[in-house]
């Protein structure tokens, strides 16, 4: 038996053998024009999905990369800003000293005044530092708030406005660092340098230098204030220490004064808890009474601004020089702060170099993997589309010659 093969399902085999040969042709031409093996999941279903995780990875690694170059800007500009501090305090402190000295004329104390107010403003305006997008680095996450502002009181003060709040950025999966300074870590809680009190110097004596080195308490809950008061006992300075103020509080103990000693009490001898420890040096007069106020910390704008009113006291007057003195341990202990705050910046910026790096490292770890995955091989590639070329060619040759046949061709 003969089987017949119509003419139109012979031709239309013979154009479907076309059409598949040269969709080959045109996925060889668009493999070697973009230079990838995997083009679709047919391609490679396997291949396919690994490369998909590649690309996923590596638009996190870019997401990554974004964040640390932001947050490296920001703490650049941190840095940079609290050396600036750290400059302003060390003038200021400089200026200080000097007119703690006897020697200063009254128009020279003037001059430095005017210089403190311009060191003062060049403080407050340190602390309202913007980044190049017009953050306030210092304001916490109210970044587009100027965090240090005067209030209206009479004389003002400085009030801040900002909040408590660090600004973060994700770097990692699992890796998130600190990449802001709230204004109130850095400039208005700063350690006090005397430990729990603050002293207030308007009780001392014409000629006395009486300074305060240490205030502290062993209870850190209790609020009361104190104050020392030396007096004269048959020719043995003692003295009184107070529950409140010398003329309305309660008399705590009254004892011979040594200064290798200092002054100590246990609180439990007056029902309370804790044991005070005030330790004092320089010349002390009969008479001198220092108030204790609890505060565990100061804000170096109002040690500025106290440098300023005391500017233009007589060098004679020995509250005035003892205020002074106030701000010079204060402003070393803010300068030991600053330095503190910016060990931290630096930390933050080593966190994020090192790992900018990592994250380098295992994009260029992805890319190979892709490219092994994905990378087209264009010695093969080229062999075989000149093969797929020549059997077209041989295909198309065959079919017009099959189309011109008829039955005439063998009468």
């Amino acid at each position: 038996m003969i089987n017949r093969v119509s003419t139109a399902s012979q031709y239309q085999s013979l154009t479907s053998n076309l059409m598949r040969k040269q969709g080959e042709l045109n996925t060889s031409n668009e493999h070697l024009a973009t230079g990838r093996r995997v083009l679709t999941a047919g391609d490679d279903p396997v291949s396919s999905v690994m490369i998909q995780n590649y690309r996923q990875e590596q638009t996190l690694i870019t997401q990554y990369q974004d964040a640390i170059t932001l947050a490296t800007n920001r703490m650049n500009v941190t840095e940079s800003t609290l050396t600036g501090v750290e400059n302003n305090l060390d003038v200021t402190k400089q200026k200080v000293i000097r007119m703690i000295n006897g020697a200063m004329a009254a128009e020279d104390r003037s001059a430095f005044k005017d210089e403190l107010q311009s060191l003062y403003d060049e403080l407050l305006g340190l602390a309202n530092t913007q980044d190049e997008s017009g953050n306030y680095i210092f304001a916490g996450t109210q970044s587009a708030t100027k965090p240090f502002m005067q209030n209206g009181q009479t004389p003002p003060t400085i009030v801040y406005q900002g909040d408590d709040q660090a600004r973060h950025s994700q770097i990692d999966k699992n890796l998130e660092v600190k990449t802001s300074l709230t204004g109130n870590d850095v400039f208005m809680e700063i350690p006090n340098p005397y430990g729990d009190y603050r002293p207030d110097f308007s009780g001392l004596q014409p000629d006395s230098q009486l300074h305060v080195l240490t205030a502290t308490n062993s209870n850190p809950n209790d609020s009361n204030n104190y104050s020392v008061k030396f007096v004269d006992n048959a020719g043995v300075m003692e003295y009184q220490l107070y529950q409140g103020d010398p003329t309305t509080g309660v008399l705590l103990d009254q004892n011979t004064y040594d200064p290798t000693v200092g002054v100590n009490f246990d609180l439990a001898a007056a029902g309370g808890a804790g044991t005070l420890d005030f330790q004092f040096d320089g010349e002390i007069k009969l008479g001198d009474s220092v108030a204790l106020t609890p505060s565990k910390t100061f804000n170096v704008l109002d040690s500025l601004k106290d440098a300023i009113n005391n500017a233009e006291q007589p060098t004679s007057s020995a509250e005035g020089n003892a205020n002074l003195q106030r701000v010079i341990d204060d402003l070393n202990g803010a300068f030991i702060h600053m330095n503190q705050q910016r060990s931290q910046v630096g930390s933050v910026l080593q966190t994020l170099d090192r790992q900018g790096e990592q994250h380098k490292d295992f994009e260029l770890t992805l890319n190979k993997a892709q490219s092994g995955l994905e990378d087209l091989d264009y010695s093969k590639a080229i062999i075989d589309m000149n093969e797929q070329s020549m059997a077209l060619q041989a295909s198309q040759a065959a079919f017009n010659k099959t189309k011109e046949l008829t039955l005439f061709n063998y009468l």
